[in-house]
């Protein structure tokens, strides 16, 4: 196990050092998700502040997630059918307006305004988040494809333990209002290093035509004639079905082992860890073999509802934290493998849709699993929902397995084609 980390750590810096792409591309994630959590720190803190509602608070993860989901027959041809680059630089500079408008809430304590520019910021995010899955194909080899997303897969994990533990100090220490001057420009900074990938982000011929009803039907059609690219959907639909049980950590800290605020950040500090670690260990499971591929994601997933199990029978903390990375691993790991098949089992010119579709498919499934959550725990209590909920995603992974094992996997890079002849390229 340890060779294979150094060999992958190895081929990691070999790839950022070699593609210099990928490394800005890499970048300008990062700056852009940091900065989001700077600012989902600072807003959640002013609308508790100013209305006293916790389900108000609450309702910012549902106003930062709809856009993807109702707009999805519209912004899934938009990254088919326009440049990807400068779609992706127009949202980056595009989302300094609103962080403008959230400066001008916060002095005049205005909750709807700052509402407003939080649907604006979501609306940009919806439409710039697929763009780099979309892309990355484009960008490096078919032989680096699995390593390059799964750092961009974990980067999203890492991006919410740096962004929002660092949003949290930074807000305490200098005000709301550096928290979101940060955040401007971490969006500037994204735009300025998307703006010098020199690769093309799609080898597709870009119409500039929107065509909604056609191009969805495409979609649709596309994902009949597709078994591996719709089983794979179906897998991320079942990982965020079960996901809803994440939401109980900070009651397991607060009501069960009584640890306060300080159990809760060490619970999702151990969930992040799990989150980032679980895309690299399911890489080196997987090697070259597409069954195989299928077969880990799946087991990641039943490991998943292992680790809360374990958590639902945790009676101190430290089995707890334990319990949650062996739970996020398997997050990590389903969630990363399905989407790095996606991206190769889909052809350039309808990947931007696969992708918009799979973050919206990931979004709604995601926000009925916690709408479901709250009512269950009054219900039936938060240990044996946590038991219903982890029994559901070994049973689901189980039944998806099986399902699977009728498919004809043909390799799934049969289809990639535009990536990057050479890492070398793309040099400054």
């Amino acid at each position: 196990m340890l060779s294979a980390y150094r060999r992958s750590s190895g081929n990691l810096f070999a790839l950022l050092r070699g593609n210099a792409d990928f490394s800005r591309l890499i970048g300008a994630c990062a700056l852009s998700l940091t900065g989001d959590w700077f600012t989902f720190v600072a807003l959640s803190g002013f609308v508790y502040q100013h209305t006293g509602s916790p389900g108000l608070t609450a309702l910012l993860f549902a106003i930062h997630s709809l856009p993807g989901v109702v707009l999805f027959p519209l912004i899934g041809p938009l990254t088919d059918r326009f440049d990807r680059q400068r779609l992706r630089v127009a949202c980056d500079l595009g989302s300094v307006v609103p962080v403008i408008g959230l400066l001008i809430a916060f002095h005049a304590g205005s909750v709807a305004l700052a509402l407003g520019c939080l649907a604006a910021l979501s609306l940009f995010a919806a439409v710039a988040g697929p763009i780099p899955e979309a892309a990355l194909p484009n960008l490096v080899t078919s032989q680096d494809l699995p390593l390059a997303q799964t750092v961009l897969g974990s980067l999203y994990s890492a991006g919410l333990l740096v962004g929002a533990g660092l949003g949290g100090v930074v807000t305490a220490a200098w005000g709301t209002s550096a928290t979101l001057l940060i955040d401007g420009a971490s969006f500037v900074l994204s735009a300025l290093l998307v703006a010098r990938i020199k690769r093309p982000f799609s080898s597709a011929v870009t119409t500039r035509r929107l065509r909604m009803r056609a191009d969805t039907t495409e979609l649709w059609r596309f994902l009949r004639t597709a078994p591996v690219v719709a089983a794979l959907l179906w897998l991320t639909a079942g990982l965020r079905l079960c996901y809803g049980m994440v939401g109980l950590l900070p009651l397991y800290a607060l009501d069960r082992f009584q640890v306060g605020d300080a159990g809760v950040g060490a619970l999702y500090l151990a969930q992040g860890l799990g989150a980032v670690l679980g895309p690299f260990l399911g890489r080196w499971l997987t090697g070259g073999s597409t069954r195989r591929r299928l077969y880990v994601a799946a087991a990641a997933l039943a490991v998943f509802g292992l680790g809360y199990l374990l958590l639902a029978h945790s009676t101190s903390l430290g089995p707890a934290m334990a319990a949650a990375l062996v739970g996020h691993i398997g997050v990590g790991a389903c969630a990363i493998l399905a989407l790095n098949g996606l991206q190769l089992a889909t052809p350039d010119h309808i990947r931007g849709r696969v992708m918009v579709f799979v973050f919206s498919l990931a979004s709604a499934f995601q926000g009925v699993s916690t709408l479901a959550v709250a009512p269950m725990a009054v219900t039936v209590g938060m240990t044996d929902t946590t038991r219903l909920l982890g029994a559901l995603a070994i049973s689901y992974a189980i039944i998806w397995s099986v399902a699977a094992s009728r498919i004809r996997a043909t390799r799934l890079d049969g289809t990639h084609k535009g990536a990057a002849a050479s890492d070398g390229g793309g040099s400054c």
